[in-house]
């Protein structure tokens, strides 16, 4: 995933081309530290900017007390999340170097940003090529952003951004504001990149977005037409579809299950129901229903019934009685995901969702959070033994804890392998233990790494 020059390659919808500057200029090469929170688009972001600024002659540095300016990558879903956010940057700008707030803070809330941090400089999801003009670079000779396509930052997998914002109007999401309506980036521009990063040895790698199911609404094409475009690419390499809303997959569900046919994409599906109630529904204005989204899961199971299925909960929503919440608990029940995220309800200032009557009092918020954690591990558990004593090929993806290696069965599933064992690799591993959160599997032969080929086929 390499940006080798970050304006011709990405489209940013803005109708102001100048990034929001309050502080102090830079203007030569200097060491940039660069750290990122949140969700993996963020991510994504964080590194098409430190490639642009290695292009450009800066170099990357993994200490931020080596650093001459400091780049902090925000996210604000959550007001604890805002709370380390503001703590984070207060720590960056004690060391009065160079300063930039980029991420969701930097769009959703500008002035508390500039109230915590006043000399910093601020850098909205939107505007993220401009990082260059913003650290006043372009002092290194032209050619040296080729140079980096063949550098290595470390990184074990590419995330790779495919669209900016949403169509939804949720009433509690924060996030909507930071980033707005749905800014697709050209299939080319992400062909090109997925190419690039296989190229360099790459075989995870990641699409990802606020919503991948709203890609192309604004371009004439879809997030299947462009899953199609990437199993066009040759080369042994797997590819993980980010969080698709069930309102943007409806429409177009059979046509991604098709999509999702290839062998190149993990049968991996993110798709965040918030409640099992569709009072809670409309008042969240998720515009579609919880049939809809059970449609959306049987769809997929009938072609893929071993495919991973992640959610995303919601408890303690405005209003939520305990029959709501009871149907939710039913809903997960029902249909058994692989993986729930639960999130209790925070009110951020701003949205609708605030101002809401019959705030839920926060006990009882975390007792229902509590009980729906307790489902979704002994879920999860269950799932999992049935593949002990299963031999399957697995994707070598990153390190773990304690010399050990983490890897990808076709879906998406993580086993924990003994190290050390080379990235990147595919092997075949025998299931031998589970647990709520991963696998625990045994190598039964040579990891194999492929030629780094992916021509189009």
């Amino acid at each position: 995933m390499v940006v080798s020059n970050a304006h011709s390659n990405i489209r940013v919808t803005s109708t102001d081309s100048q990034p929001e500057n309050t502080g102090p200029s830079i203007g030569r090469p200097v060491k940039i530290f660069v750290e990122a929170h949140g969700c993996t688009q963020n991510y994504g972001e964080a590194r098409l900017m430190q490639e642009a600024l290695a292009g450009q002659g800066h170099a990357l540095v993994t200490t931020e007390g080596d650093a001459d300016a400091h780049v902090l990558v925000t996210c604000t879903v959550v007001e604890t999340t805002e709370r380390n956010m503001i703590r984070r940057m207060t720590e960056l700008a004690a060391y009065d170097k160079p300063l930039i707030i980029a991420g969701c803070m930097a769009a959703a809330q500008r002035q508390r940003v500039l109230d915590t941090v006043p000399r910093a400089k601020l850098l909205p999801p939107r505007k993220w090529p401009q990082i260059v003009e913003l650290l006043d670079s372009g002092t290194a000779c032209g050619e040296r952003s080729a140079d980096i396509e063949s550098q290595s930052f470390g990184w074990h997998d590419a995330i790779i951004p495919i669209e900016q914002g949403c169509v939804g109007r949720c009433t509690y999401c924060i996030t909507r504001v930071a980033r707005g309506r749905v800014a697709s980036y050209p299939v080319d521009t992400i062909i090109e990149q997925v190419r690039r990063s296989v190229d360099r040895g790459m075989k995870e790698i990641k699409l990802t977005g606020q919503d991948t199911g709203a890609y192309g609404l604004d371009a004439g094409t879809n997030l299947a037409a462009l899953l199609r475009a990437v199993d066009g690419l040759a080369g042994k390499f797997r590819v993980r579809v980010g969080m698709a809303d069930p309102l943007t997959v409806y429409p177009i569900v059979d046509e991604l299950v098709e999509a999702y046919g290839s062998e190149k994409i993990f049968k991996f599906l993110h798709l965040p129901v918030q409640s099992g109630d569709d009072a809670i529904l409309e008042a969240m204005r998720r515009e579609y229903n919880v049939a809809q989204f059970e449609d959306i899961v049987h769809t997929f199971r009938r072609a893929y019934p071993r495919i991973t299925l992640s959610t995303d909960v919601i408890v303690g929503f405005p209003g939520e009685d305990d029959d709501q919440f009871g149907k939710t608990m039913e809903l997960i029940e029902r249909i058994r995901p692989d993986i729930v995220n639960v999130t209790r309800f925070s009110p951020r200032v701003g949205t609708p969702a605030a101002r809401m009557p019959n705030p839920i009092v926060g006990w009882r918020v975390k007792e229902r959070s509590r009980q729906l954690t307790w489902m979704r591990f002994e879920i999860a558990q269950q799932i999992h033994e049935a593949f002990v004593g299963e031999e399957v090929e697995v994707l070598l993806t990153e390190p773990g804890k304690e010399s050990t290696v983490l890897a990808r069965t076709p879906e998406y599933r993580q086993v924990v392998l003994a190290g050390p064992l080379p990235l990147g690799a595919f092997a075949p591993v025998r299931i031998e233990a589970a647990r709520a959160t991963d696998l625990r599997g045994t190598l039964l032969g040579v990891p194999t790494e492929f030629p780094q080929s992916s021509s189009a086929a």
